[in-house]
């Protein structure tokens, strides 16, 4: 019995994303406009955001719901007005979660595409859309990894990793409200038409066992209102909103990697009553925190026996490296074309973008996406008219060997307009990606080992000595392998000082003996 195998093992925590996919909800919508809207003579543009409301895990479920407003901007015969009918409806779906999923890290980003609108009369609306939910879940496990081991003649390649011995995650919905007078060259809010909002700056720190959280918000809004001569008119209006939370993170301290995602989940905006020049903003904000402490592990990477069948039973890919947030900035350029040919003023630019694509080639990363643009103003004759475009937005970046782009998202930071001719109205969208990288790439550790001691290694006892031509690429481990044999035999038959890699064509003597060494 004083042959049999040993192994020493180690248990180690890994992250493995169990879900990453996109869920496509369909949205269709009938409504009456309430008996307090003018009727609709012409439809100028609707929209519809989507923005997260809840979600439940259960033992293998994800359950999700999300709430996604439309807007229906729209003029009435004979009026100058912008009307916005604004309805909210609300979706849910659920994901099929892994049986063996505890303490999942969830992520939702939300979009809308395919968002079409037609008035099926003057009273009644027909709007149809497609809700993008692109979920990605992650789950951090115990695993066990074989760290050394002895008997059977088992030969292991050992390797030592800086990896995450340590994670923490948590997130938090947090809600920022501002009361605020209007600039005085600004009239009163009517009726709101689109609220929008940028992250320009997000930092975290952390203080006493605890994350702080802090940054600010570009707030903007389009409104309807009527100007000093008593026109009907439409305003835009930006507003910088600070944010400060304090995220519980339980065992927190600075010897931790952290990411702090802040993310708009909400934004509105609530005018003064009659013609006070007042308005109360309400901004809502997810944030997500990662957590890592990084550590050395010894594991082992590939295994063979030189007496039996031998092969490794499980094998654990690790995550070997630091996760960081790159940031790259791309821009996209749309030409649209005002209806009458003419353009007098300009009342709203704006560009959404989707999430990016990814490829990968030799090395270099590519990231692709799609950016849609919108412009709304006044020909030169007064007719108010609202055209909307798609084009496309490209960034690559190159990381160094071993590691590896894990994730990306996107988001439109700036729009601003030039005007050309013929009607011509060039939008160029600013768009800013948030790459995760991993420095180390993954690497498979072995978990567990099988050896059948009923096969044992045939040994070809015919000749003393063996001359092996080493392939490309090759080194002791992979010549000592392939006969059977140990690294220690193979570097003292031929005076070898290490076992680094080898020459391709370089010769090795392999004696018979050795395989019994």
């Amino acid at each position: 019995m004083g042959n049999e195998l040993v192994l020493n093992k180690k248990t180690v925590c890994i992250t493995e994303k169990v879900v990453d996919k996109v869920e496509e909800i369909p949205l269709e919508r009938d409504f009456v406009l309430p008996d307090y809207f003018p009727d609709v003579f012409r439809v100028l543009r609707c929209t519809v955001s989507p923005r997260p409301d809840s979600q439940t895990v259960s033992a293998d479920k994800l359950t999700f719901g999300v709430t996604a407003v439309i807007r229906v901007l729209y003029l009435t015969e004979g009026s100058r007005r912008v009307n916005c009918a604004e309805q909210e409806v609300e979706l849910s779906r659920s994901v099929e979660l892994p049986d063996d999923c505890p303490s999942p890290e969830v992520r939702i980003d939300l979009s809308a595409r395919n968002v079409s609108c037609r008035a099926k009369g003057s009273r009644r609306l027909d709007v149809r859309a497609t809700v993008c939910a692109a979920v990605e879940v992650c789950c951090t496990r115990e695993k066990s990894i074989v760290t050394d081991g002895s008997g059977c003649g088992v030969q292991l390649r050992r390797r030592t990793v800086t990896c995450p011995v340590k994670r923490l995650c948590a997130s938090k919905r947090i809600t920022v409200i501002q009361q605020t007078s209007l600039p005085e060259d600004k009239p009163a809010v009517g009726t709101v038409l689109r609220t929008g909002c940028v992250i320009t700056r997000s930092e975290h720190r952390i203080v006493a066992g605890k994350l702080a959280v802090k940054g600010e918000a570009e707030l903007q809004v389009l409104y309807s209102c009527i100007d000093k001569a008593g026109e009907d008119t439409v305003q835009d209006l930006r507003f910088t909103l600070p944010f400060s939370q304090i995220i519980d993170m339980d065992g927190v301290d600075e010897s931790f990697n952290v990411n702090a995602r802040v993310t708009p989940a909400a934004c509105s905006l609530i005018p003064g009553s009659g013609e006070e020049k007042t308005a109360e903003w309400e901004l809502a904000l997810n944030v997500f925190c990662t957590a890592e402490k990084m550590g050395t592990e010894v594991g082992v990477t590939d295994v063979f026996s030189t007496e039996y069948e031998c092969c490794p039973d499980e094998t654990v890919e690790i995550s070997a490296g630091q996760t960081d947030c790159k940031k790259l900035t791309a821009a996209a350029e749309c030409t649209l074309t005002a209806p009458d040919g003419t353009v007098g003023m300009i009342y709203d630019c704006c560009a959404e973008c989707s999430r990016p694509a990814v490829s990968c080639e030799n090395g270099r990363y590519k990231l692709t996406g799609s950016v849609g643009c919108a412009v709304m103003g006044e020909g030169s004759e007064g007719g108010i008219f609202c055209c909307e475009g798609q084009c496309v937005y490209e960034a690559e970046t190159e990381l160094p060997d071993c590691a590896k782009l894990t994730a990306a998202s996107a988001e439109v930071t700036g729009c601003s307009y030039y005007l050309g001719e013929g009607g011509s109205i060039r939008i160029r969208a600013d768009v800013r990606i948030e790459c995760m990288t991993l420095s180390g790439g993954t690497v498979r550790l072995v978990g567990s080992i099988k050896t059948d001691e009923e096969s044992r290694i045939n040994r070809d006892n015919s000749c003393a000595l063996r001359l092996c031509r080493c392939g490309e690429n090759e080194d002791l481990w992979d010549i000592a392998k392939r006969y059977h044999t140990s690294v220690e035999a193979v570097m003292e038959d031929n005076e070898l000082t290490d076992d680094s890699r080898l020459g391709c064509g370089k010769m090795i003597v392999i004696r018979s003996s050795a395989n019994n060494r």
